[in-house]
C-alpha cells in the first residue's frame, strides 16, 4: 500500500514539472496571411504571423521555410529565418529570389517555428509545419507557348536560367542561348553559367520546335562619371562635358543614361546618352551653380558632383584669321580678330626651324604684337591663345599656325676653311674647301663665294664661285701666300676667313711621300667610327684631321676636322663608313691660320677577309725541294683589310700529307692537310723540303688579314683554277750513275792518250824556246866589216833585216836569210842585228854599237817571226855588218848569270826574230815558226 503511495506522489511530480517546462517554452506556431509572387524581380513575397503573447514577451524566433517545387517533388529551398519578435515588424515579412523564371513552375510553401531556449534543443521545440500553401505558375495553362524571362538586363559574369513552355500538343525540341544548347520536351529549363557581355542589340534566346524567342542583355552596373567640367566662353551658354566612369557595351534605351541636374534648385538640365557626353545650357541670372551628374542602367546607378562660379569658368573661343608682317630681318608684326567682346590677355608662341619654341605674353588687350630678336631669314611658325584677364581659368585653345621669314642681312661669323695641296715642280695646284661654321649665319641666300689669294711676289687674284659649290681649284706658280674665302648674299659679304701656306706648306707634299703610312688595327672603333690617335706637340694650338668617305671615287667626298690643342686622339664618326673599305687619314697641326702635316694612317672601320686569291707558280720541282712562288699585291688600297701574310696549304694524293717545317690539320676523314704560315706580306715565295718521290700536290695560297684563313673545299675537291697540281719525279739515281761512269772513262782515255803521245803533246803545247847570246863586242872591234859565220851565234838561226831607203821614198825593205850564206854576197855599209821582243822601248835598247844613222834611217817595221838565216844579196862587204849577241843585251824583266834582277812571272812577251837593218829583203822562207816565251 505504501508502495502504490509512492508511486502515485512521483508520477504526480513528474507531471508538474513538464507542465512548468512546458509553460516556459510555449510553441507559437504561424499562420499564413498572403503568398504573392513578383515577376519583375523573380521574387516570393512571404506574409505570416504569430499570436499576441509572442509580440508581448518579443521572443526571439527561428522560422524554418520549405518551398517545394509543385510537380518535380523536390525542395528547392530550405533554410531558417531568425527574428526578434516585437510590435514594429508585425506581420513578418520575407521575400525569395527564385534562381529560375518564376512564371516556368508552380511552388508549394510552409513554415514552422521554434522560441529560442538555452534549455531544451532545437529539435525538440519546433511548432508542427503549416499547410502547403501553393503557388501556380504558367506550365499548368495548355492555351499558350511561353519563354522566360523576356528582354531581362543581367550583370556580366552572373548565372542565368531560361524557361520555355510549349502549349498543349507541343513540345520544345531545344533551347538555344547564343552557342548553346539544351533539349527537352513540353518544358525546359535551361541555366547558363557566367555569362559575357553580349552584342549592343542584345543575345537572342530561342526555343526550337516553337517560334518563341526573346533578348537578353548582358553588361555591367554604371561606372562613376570622370572629370566633370563646366565652362563658358561668352558668359552666356554654360558647356559641360564628362567621360563615362566605364564602357558602356549596349545602346540604345539599355545603355547608360547620364542625367545633370542641380542639386540647389532640383533642375535637371539634360539626359544624355553615352555617345553623347556633354550638355550645354543657357547660363541666365544664375552664377553659381552645384551640380550633380547621373550615370544609370538596369542594374543601378553611381553620381559625381561639381559646384563652381561661373565668371571663374571663362574658357574664350581661339583667335581666328592670324597674319603676320616681316618689319626688318629680326621683327615680324603679327594681327588677329576675337569672337567675343571681352577683357582677355594673350599669348604668342613662335615655333624656330630648329624646333626651339618661344612664347610671349600680353598683358594687355589687344589685337597685334610685334616679335622682335628673332633671326634674319629665318622661317617662324606662329600661334596665338587668348584668356581671361579676371579671375583667369584656362587658355583658350591655339589658333591656325602662319608662317613668315625675316628679311635678310648681311652674313655672320666666318667659315670653316681647308686647302688640299699637290705640289708640282714650277708650280703647284691647291684645291680650297670651305663650309659654314658652327658660328656661322649665312642670314640670306647664299648666292656666290669669294676667293681672292695673294702669292709670294705675285699680284693679288681673285675669283667668284657660285653656290651651292664648296671647293674650287687654284692653279698657282708656288704655293706660299694667304687665301681668303668669303661668303656674299644680296645684302653684304661675310667676315673673311683666311688660310696662310708657307714655305713649310709648301713641302708638305714632297715630305707626305716621304712620310710613312702607318696602317692601325680597328681595336678602338665603333660601328659607325674611327678611332685616330696622335702624338700632340706643344708649338701647335689645334689639331686638323681630314680623309675621304668615299676614297675609291672621284669626287671623294672630302671632309675634315678640327681639334683644340689638348686634345690626342678622336673617333671619326661618318654614315659613309662602310666595312672593308681602307680609309686614309691626315693628321696636321694647326697654329693660327697655319698647318703643317704630322702623320698619316690608313684605318679600316672594319676589316674583313681578302677577297682576292694569288696566282700560284712552280718555279723547281725535284725530290728533294720545291719552290713555290704567287703574284700579289699586298699593298694595293682596294683590299678589304690589311695583308699580314698567306697561308700555304698542301694535300697530297692520299690525303696523309707529311712535309717537312709544315703545320699537320686533320680535316674530315681522318684527312691530313699540311700548311705553312707565312707573316711577311712581302715574301711570296715558299720553299717545300723533301716532297718526296712520285708524289702528287695541291697547292693553294691565301692571303689574311686579321684572321688566318680556313682550309676551302676546293683544296680538299681539287677542282678550282686556282689549285695548282704537282708532281715530282721519279727515281733519278741510275741516270747520275751512268753519267758518272761515262765521265770516268772518258778522263781514263785521255790520259792514255796523252801518256802514249807525250813527245808530240808536251812540243805541241809547250815548244822550245831558243836562248839567245850576246856576242862579246870585241868580236865586231876585231873584225870590222867583216861577216862572221852563222855557227859563231847562239843560236845560229837568225833573222837579217835590212832598213834602206829608195829612191823614190822612204819605203822599207825586209829580207830574210837561211843559215848558210849566198857564194857572192852584196857588200853593205853597216848591218846591225837585234831581237825586237827585248827593244819595247826606243830608251831601253842596247845603244853601245855605232848604230845612230841606222835609227834616224829607220822607219816603222812590222813584226816578224823568227826564222832562220837566209843569203843577204844586197850585201856588198861583209865586214860591214855588225853582229849583237842576243845574250849581252840586257833588258827590264830579264837575268844573266849570276845576276838577280827581278823577273816578272805574270807578263808574256813574244820572242821576236832578229832583223837586219839597212838591207834588201828577200823572199820570206816558208817554213815559219812562232814561238812565244813566258819570261
Amino acid at each position: 500500500m505504501d508502495h502504490s503511495v509512492l508511486q502515485v506522489v512521483l508520477l504526480h511530480i513528474a507531471v508538474c514539472f513538464c507542465s512548468l517546462q512546458r509553460q516556459d517554452n510555449s510553441v507559437f506556431p504561424p499562420t499564413f496571411l498572403n503568398v504573392s509572387k513578383n515577376p519583375a524581380h523573380q521574387q516570393l513575397l512571404l506574409e505570416w504571423d504569430v499570436n499576441d503573447e509572442a509580440y508581448n514577451s518579443e521572443k526571439q524566433m527561428i522560422f524554418n521555410i520549405q518551398i517545394n517545387q509543385t510537380g518535380a517533388n523536390n525542395v528547392v529551398w530550405d533554410k531558417n529565418y531568425t527574428t526578434t519578435l516585437n510590435k514594429s515588424n508585425r506581420p513578418i515579412r520575407w521575400r525569395w529570389v527564385a534562381r529560375e523564371p518564376m512564371e516556368c513552375m508552380s511552388y508549394a510553401l510552409r513554415i514552422r517555428s521554434l522560441v529560442i531556449s538555452k534549455d531544451v534543443p532545437v529539435s525538440e521545440s519546433w511548432s508542427d509545419w503549416t499547410k502547403l500553401k501553393e503557388v501556380k505558375g504558367l506550365d499548368i495553362e495548355d492555351s499558350n507557348s511561353y519563354i522566360f524571362p523576356k528582354n531581362k538586363v543581367v550583370e556580366e559574369g552572373s548565372d542565368v536560367s531560361f524557361c520555355c513552355i510549349g502549349k498543349k500538343g507541343e513540345n520544345i525540341s531545344a533551347l538555344r542561348f547564343g552557342d548553346r544548347t539544351e533539349t527537352s520536351q513540353r518544358r525546359m529549363v535551361f541555366t547558363v553559367n557566367n555569362v559575357s557581355l553580349s552584342k549592343p542589340g542584345g543575345t537572342i534566346v530561342h526555343c526550337e520546335g516553337s517560334e518563341l524567342w526573346t533578348l537578353t542583355f548582358v553588361t555591367r552596373p554604371p561606372g562613376e562619371p570622370k572629370d566633370l567640367s563646366c565652362e563658358t566662353e561668352d558668359n552666356v551658354t554654360l558647356n559641360c562635358a564628362w567621360q563615362p566612369g566605364s564602357e558602356d557595351n549596349l545602346a540604345g534605351k539599355h545603355s547608360v543614361e547620364f542625367i545633370l541636374s542641380d542639386r540647389s534648385n532640383g533642375t535637371t538640365y539634360c539626359h544624355q546618352q553615352p555617345s553623347k557626353n556633354s550638355c550645354s545650357f543657357k547660363i541666365g541670372h544664375q552664377t553659381t551653380y552645384d551640380l550633380r551628374l547621373t550615370a544609370k542602367n538596369a542594374l543601378g546607378y553611381k553620381h559625381t558632383y561639381l559646384s563652381f562660379d561661373v565668371a571663374h569658368r571663362v574658357h574664350p573661343a581661339p583667335p581666328f584669321e592670324l597674319s603676320v608682317f616681316a618689319r626688318s630681318a629680326t621683327a615680324i608684326e603679327l594681327y588677329w580678330k576675337r569672337k567675343h567682346n571681352l577683357e582677355l590677355l594673350c599669348q604668342i608662341k613662335s615655333h624656330h626651324p630648329d624646333g626651339k619654341v618661344d612664347l610671349h605674353n600680353i598683358s594687355y588687350s589687344t589685337k597685334s604684337y610685334t616679335v622682335s630678336g628673332l633671326q634674319p631669314y629665318t622661317e617662324y611658325t606662329f600661334q596665338v591663345r587668348c584668356g581671361a584677364s579676371q579671375h583667369f581659368w584656362k587658355w583658350s585653345k591655339w589658333s591656325e599656325s602662319v608662317t613668315e621669314r625675316t628679311k635678310e642681312s648681311a652674313p655672320s661669323g666666318h667659315l670653316d676653311v681647308w686647302r688640299s695641296m699637290s705640289p708640282g715642280l714650277d708650280s703647284c695646284t691647291i684645291t680650297v674647301f670651305w663650309r659654314p661654321s658652327p658660328s656661322f649665319h649665312a642670314n640670306g641666300k647664299i648666292k656666290t663665294y669669294e676667293i681672292f689669294w695673294e702669292m709670294l711676289g705675285e699680284y693679288p687674284m681673285s675669283k667668284e664661285v657660285p653656290a651651292p659649290d664648296n671647293s674650287t681649284m687654284l692653279f698657282l706658280d708656288n704655293c706660299s701666300g694667304n687665301i681668303t674665302v668669303l661668303a656674299k648674299n644680296s645684302v653684304n659679304s661675310s667676315p673673311p676667313s683666311v688660310i696662310v701656306i708657307s714655305a713649310a706648306s709648301e713641302n708638305d707634299h714632297a715630305w707626305e711621300i716621304n712620310t710613312h703610312t702607318s696602317k692601325e688595327d680597328s681595336v678602338n672603333n665603333t660601328e659607325a667610327g674611327i678611332y685616330i690617335s696622335w702624338e700632340p706637340q706643344s708649338q701647335f694650338d689645334g689639331y686638323i684631321i681630314d680623309w675621304c668617305n668615299h676614297p675609291r671615287v672621284q669626287p671623294c667626298d672630302f671632309q675634315w676636322k678640327k681639334f683644340g690643342r689638348n686634345q690626342s686622339s678622336a673617333l671619326i664618326t661618318s654614315d659613309a663608313f662602310r666595312p672593308g673599305v681602307q680609309y686614309s687619314f691626315r693628321v696636321y697641326g694647326s697654329h693660327g691660320n697655319t698647318a703643317s702635316l704630322l702623320e698619316k694612317k690608313a684605318k679600316y672601320l672594319k676589316e674583313l677577309k681578302p677577297e682576292g686569291i694569288p696566282e700560284l707558280h712552280v718555279d723547281t720541282v725535284n725530290s728533294r725541294f720545291l719552290t713555290l712562288t704567287w703574284d700579289y699585291d699586298h699593298l694595293n688600297e682596294s683590299h678589304r683589310g690589311f695583308i699580314r701574310g698567306y697561308c700555304v696549304f698542301v694535300k697530297d694524293k692520299y690525303g696523309n700529307c707529311m712535309l717537312e717545317g709544315s703545320e699537320k690539320l686533320i680535316i674530315q676523314d681522318g684527312v691530313v692537310i699540311c700548311k705553312y704560315t707565312i707573316e711577311e706580306p712581302a715574301k711570296k715565295t715558299l720553299t717545300v723540303k723533301d716532297p718526296g718521290l712520285n708524289k702528287e700536290y695541291w697547292f693553294e695560297v691565301l692571303a689574311f688579314s686579321t684572321s688566318l684563313p680556313n682550309i676551302t673545299d676546293d683544296l680538299i675537291k681539287g677542282t678550282a683554277p686556282h689549285i695548282k697540281k704537282v708532281t715530282t719525279p721519279s727515281d733519278e739515281s741510275w741516270v747520275f750513275q751512268v753519267i758518272l761512269l761515262l765521265v770516268v772513262i772518258s778522263v781514263m782515255l785521255l790520259i792514255c792518250l796523252c801518256f802514249w803521245r807525250s813527245g808530240c803533246v808536251r812540243n805541241c803545247c809547250c815548244p822550245k824556246i831558243p836562248h839567245p847570246s850576246v856576242t862579246p863586242i870585241q868580236v865586231f872591234q876585231m873584225y870590222p866589216k867583216t861577216l862572221l859565220a852563222p855557227s859563231d851565234f847562239l843560236p845560229n838561226n837568225i833573222i837579217v833585216e835590212e832598213h834602206k831607203l829608195q829612191p823614190c821614198g822612204c819605203e822599207e825593205k825586209h829580207y830574210y836569210y837561211n843559215q848558210g850564206l849566198c857564194a857572192e854576197m852584196p857588200a853593205v855599209e853597216t848591218c846591225i842585228f837585234q831581237n825586237v821582243t827585248y827593244f819595247t822601248d826606243g830608251s831601253n835598247g842596247y845603244q853601245s854599237l855605232s848604230t845612230q844613222e841606222a835609227e834616224r834611217q829607220k822607219p816603222e817595221l812590222a813584226l816578224a817571226s823568227y826564222k832562220p838565216l837566209q843569203c843577204f844579196p844586197s850585201l856588198s862587204d861583209p865586214a860591214d855588218l855588225n853582229y849583237v849577241s842576243q845574250k849581252d843585251m840586257l833588258f827590264p824583266g830579264v837575268m844573266r848569270g849570276d845576276q838577280a834582277d827581278p823577273v816578272d812571272c805574270q807578263k808574256q812577251s813574244v820572242y821576236r826574230s832578229q832583223q837586219a837593218l839597212g838591207s834588201e829583203s828577200s823572199s820570206p822562207d816558208t817554213s815559219e815558226e812562232t814561238i812565244d816565251i813566258l819570261s
